[in-house]
């Protein structure tokens, strides 16, 4: 006796390429309303105090962390981003953020070394500007975090001070 079981496979891959669908159609639509709800803005980095020795500081790799929209106070169940985001150029160095039209974004920089002494960068930090430059938490990741002084800043649930970009204007 044979017995077909071409139904059952129809079901099973119908049941594949419906849940691909699913995916696909939710991943689109999640796309779309990131796009649809945030707008693009600079961050820009100067450094006008740089002495002859500390050019090799500006080839470092300076970056923000895109950490989540909103203020904890304001928005609570929104979730973390964390998305790195590379500056470009020499002096200025600029990287663009999205930015929430409603709930703005938390954002800090930071500047990642090989060998150079936290100190030497920390010191070049606050002499151009910067502030509440720290370490990573990560005593063996040489990472400085510090804060931009042309936006206002929030601190999280956790304790730690961040950058804030408002909402931007939305026009239409």
């Amino acid at each position: 006796m044979i017995v077909d079981y071409s139904h059952i496979v129809a079901l099973i891959i119908g049941v594949f390429i419906g849940l691909l669908i699913r995916d696909a159609y939710n991943f689109i639509k999640n796309k779309l309303k990131y796009r649809k709800d945030t707008r693009e803005i600079p961050i820009k980095l100067e450094f006008k105090n740089v002495a002859g020795n500390e050019k090799e500081l500006l080839e470092l790799k300076y970056s923000v962390l895109l950490v989540k929209y909103g203020k904890d106070e304001v928005v609570k169940a929104e979730k973390l981003l964390n998305k790195e985001i590379e500056f470009e150029g020499y002096n200025p160095k600029i990287a663009r953020i999205r930015v929430h039209k409603v709930h703005g974004a938390q954002f800090k920089c930071f500047v990642d070394y090989k060998s150079e002494d936290f100190d030497k960068i920390k010191e070049f930090l606050e002499r151009n500007g910067f502030k509440e430059v720290t370490h990573d938490d990560d005593r063996y990741k040489k990472r400085a975090w510090f804060i931009h002084p042309d936006f206002s800043t929030c601190k999280t649930v956790e304790g730690y001070v961040n950058n804030f970009a408002h909402p931007p204007e939305y026009r239409r």
